[in-house]
């Protein structure tokens, strides 16, 4: 069989199965082999995946049956092989074969469902598109996550973003810090737990400092004073977040409330505070002037969320698993 027909063959088999998806996508023919059975098979790209794992398709020796496998360590072993193997004896290669793992961002669009669906260059300029599943930036690494899902099948990828929020980079390797951070994720999104923000634009707008929270507070004189947020600090040992804010006016003029992360940034003021968060403020202001190296390691933005207290909160039981129907990332207002 031609190249062309293989590839119609398989095209229409992958549409067929996308049905229990979101909608098909264009696959491209990377690769065939003719197997000992007389059977071929092909690895191929689908306009709705990075380049990482291809595809593999079989199609009977007769033509007559196409049928795709789904054994992911098969297809990483294949797609291994093509690449370590195949790929270095060819003096000619698609295009799409020499993919970085950089995608740049061209545009977030809102569908009717709700879900977000990233339109992406990639660095041999393949338009790929996928549907965004959640957005998470953890402080603490500083990497923002961002899992994608392929709209013809069940592939899901994880990328981080770039500083400039313009480019994804496929997360690849097993790097155990990065993993353990992945693994909390993973456990915080089946249980519903895990905020998202709107979109990957809207993020990088808050997390940049544009965007303050901006409250007001009536003085002793009953006189209205307006506060914007300069930055939180998390402290460990009370799983408390502290927001030290600043007077719209005078900077010089500041106060420190506590904020709730579990119930949509609720702020507390320091007339509900335990004994033990109040004894807090005074080592964390200590700690800002002895050791402003490691104040800065649980500094972050008001508009972040807390990985360490959110999943303790999971494990230890006062953040009960959401059995709501809902997304399954709940959305992160923009203010």
């Amino acid at each position: 069989m031609e190249n062309e027909e293989i590839l119609s063959k398989i095209q229409a088999v992958a549409d067929e199965s996308a049905a229990k998806f979101i909608r098909p996508s264009k696959l491209t023919l990377i690769h065939t082999e003719v197997k000992p059975d007389g059977s071929t098979e092909a690895l191929v790209l689908g306009s709705d995946m990075p380049l990482l794992v291809y595809r593999v398709f079989n199609i009977s020796a007769d033509g007559n049956t196409v049928e795709e496998i789904n054994d992911i360590k098969y297809c990483v072993d294949q797609s291994r092989h093509y690449t370590a193997e195949v790929k270095p004896t060819l003096k000619l290669v698609p295009p799409d074969v020499e993919e970085q793992n950089d995608y740049e961002i061209l545009v977030e669009n809102k569908l009717a469902t709700g879900a977000i669906e990233a339109k992406l260059k990639s660095t041999t300029g393949r338009d790929v598109t996928m549907i965004e599943i959640y957005r998470y930036f953890d402080f603490v690494s500083r990497i923002f996550f961002v899992t994608c899902i392929g709209t013809s099948f069940g592939g899901q990828y994880l990328f981080s973003v770039t500083p400039d929020s313009k480019h994804l980079k496929l997360i690849v390797g097993n790097n155990e810090a990065v993993r353990s951070r992945v693994n909390m994720l993973s456990e915080l999104l089946q249980a519903r737990l895990l905020p998202s923000y709107q979109t990957i634009a809207a993020a990088g707008q808050l997390l940049s400092g544009e965007v303050k929270a901006h409250i007001k507070i009536k003085n002793d004189k009953g006189i209205e004073d307006e506060f914007d947020s300069n930055f939180c600090y998390d402290d460990e040992q009370t799983q408390t977040r502290f927001v030290f804010f600043a007077n719209s006016k005078d900077a010089k003029k500041g106060l420190i409330i506590i904020c709730d992360i579990f119930d949509n940034n609720k702020l507390i003021f320091s007339d509900k505070w335990t004994e033990e968060q109040k004894a807090a403020v005074d080592r964390i202001k200590a700690l800002m002037t002895s050791n402003p190296e490691e104040f800065q390691k649980r500094c972050c933005s008001f508009f972040a969320d807390d990985l360490d207290f959110r999943y303790a909160a999971f494990k230890s039981g006062p953040l009960k698993p959401n059995t709501a129907a809902a997304p399954a990332a709940e959305e992160k207002k923009a203010a």
